[in-house]
């Protein structure tokens, strides 16, 4: 039998007509319409690369302990097939320029967008040497919809295990309508192989629970420590009919536990909600049309474990989206730039909530909004705009000055209008006025006792609820 290596450059990738499914020949391309995407496959020193192949990308991106930081997982990459090392701390010589002088993060997309310069970060290049363990959840679905990609899924679980390093741990969780461990995380490539030698000869179902078989393969990293690279690589043509969990389920666990998720849907994979997750997660979404490209699929997603520049920042606070750009500047060469998303609005569609507070603040006893909350309602316009489906109660929340402040409808009256102008200082920055309702509490919902000016100010709140999202 080849090594994985030969199969991986001996396969041939041949045009056909889409068939829509996945059938035995695995290619699911339009008439040569779709090309294999370029994937990396090894390493190779800057010194001794072709500087105008050059390409750079953010692989993964850690944003669970923000605001406090942010953890880039950065690429270069020439398109030969090749990781460029030794740019960075420890590894690049001492005569190499700076080749990562500039990052900044742009905040927002749609209302008042500004530029953030990111003063301080720190660079370091992650290679073969340092032996960091890579802790990989690998789930694969085995339904009935996925039967033309097994053998292929097959050889690549193979494939990735036969190319796991001694520090590295995998796990392996197989589903269809049943849900199944085939190992647990492990550094025995011997019992892995063994176990699933075994699983493989029965593992097809009719049905697909996606979900629950991606959340039993969370659960298999969750003792590895926070700092160590981990990761959850998802095999999947987006099918789902009966999981008991839901999307956010599995968004609040890997978010709670700093997994990273990658998706790989395959042709024409029903992928939004795949999508989504690694978006929301800091991974990555893949699309797999062949044999060649979901095989080079475990390739890239190894190699980049392995071999990485590690870019940690304080970010700026903003509670919208943040897209992130690096500057790798190769002498030689135009500029290139290390672009990442992540975003941080509560009105993220896989959070697991439905309402939100924001301390907007009012002018003594009126419902003029203070000009220091402009940037909460320009923040918040943002995400409106993008998530322009979202319907919002605008609730108005006032706080009682004792025992003996008996002015019920007074508060009620003053809760309501501090609701109303939020509404228009929103349909002011664009959102449309029927997406937002207003209500107002007076002091009838505190947070805790009106007992204290401290506790009094956080009684006096407006909180957005989700009606649709």
């Amino acid at each position: 039998m080849k090594p994985w290596y030969l199969l991986l450059q001996s396969l041939v990738v041949v045009s056909c007509s889409s068939t829509r499914r996945i059938d035995q020949s695995f290619d699911l391309r339009d008439d040569s319409e779709r090309v294999s995407t370029f994937r990396a496959t090894s390493t190779k020193h800057i010194d001794s690369v072709n500087i105008a192949a050059l390409r750079t990308e953010v692989w993964k991106l850690e944003h669970y302990t923000y605001p406090d930081s942010i953890r880039l997982f950065v690429r270069v990459i020439d398109t030969t097939g090749y990781i460029v090392t030794h740019m960075a701390e420890p590894y690049k010589s001492v005569s190499a320029p700076d080749y990562f002088p500039r990052m900044f993060e742009r905040l927002g997309e749609r209302r008042r967008v500004r530029d953030s310069l990111v003063r301080m970060y720190r660079v370091r290049e992650i290679g073969e040497r340092d032996s960091i363990p890579a802790n990989i959840a690998l789930a694969i679905d085995c339904s009935g919809s996925m039967k033309g990609a097994k053998p292929t899924l097959d050889m690549g679980t193979e494939m990735f295990i036969g190319m796991k390093r001694n520090c590295d741990n995998i796990s392996l969780v197989g589903y269809h309508k049943t849900v199944t461990e085939v190992f647990p995380l492990t550094g025995d490539s011997i019992a892995m192989m063994r176990a699933f030698a075994s699983y493989k000869k029965s593992s097809q179902g009719l049905f697909t629970s996606t979900y629950d078989g991606v959340l039993k393969s969370l659960q298999t990293l969750k003792d590895v420590p926070l700092d160590q690279p981990k990761v959850c690589v998802v095999f999947a043509d987006g099918d789902e009919n009966t999981s008991t969990v839901s999307l956010s389920d599995l968004y609040e666990y890997a978010t709670r536990h700093n997994i990273s998720i990658y998706c790989v849907g395959f042709g024409f994979a029903n992928d939004q909600a795949l999508n989504d997750l690694a978006l929301y997660t800091g991974g990555k979404y893949y699309r797999a049309y062949t044999k060649a490209d979901l095989l080079a699929i475990f390739l890239d997603i190894y190699n980049g474990l392995r071999n990485y520049y590690l870019v940690t920042y304080t970010p700026p606070r903003y509670e919208g989206i943040h897209n992130v750009h690096l500057t790798v500047d190769v002498p030689g060469r135009d500029t290139m730039v290390a672009r990442g998303m992540y975003d941080k609005t509560p009105l993220n569609p896989l959070a697991d909530t439905n309402e939100f507070s924001k301390r907007i603040l009012f002018a003594y006893d009126e419902s003029i909004i203070d000009t220091s909350s402009y940037i909460i309602l320009d923040e918040l316009a943002d995400a409106l705009l993008r998530f322009d489906r979202v319907v919002l109660e605008i609730q108005g929340h006032a706080s009682r000055s004792g025992p003996d402040d008996n002015r019920v409808d007074y508060n009620m009256n003053l809760s309501q209008r501090r609701a109303e102008s939020v509404k228009q200082a929103l349909v002011e920055r664009g959102v449309q006025a029927f997406r937002l309702k207003t209500r107002g509490f007076g002091f009838s919902m505190p947070l805790v006792p009106n007992d204290s000016e401290p506790n009094r100010a956080l009684n006096r709140r407006t909180v957005f609820k989700i009606l649709r999202q």
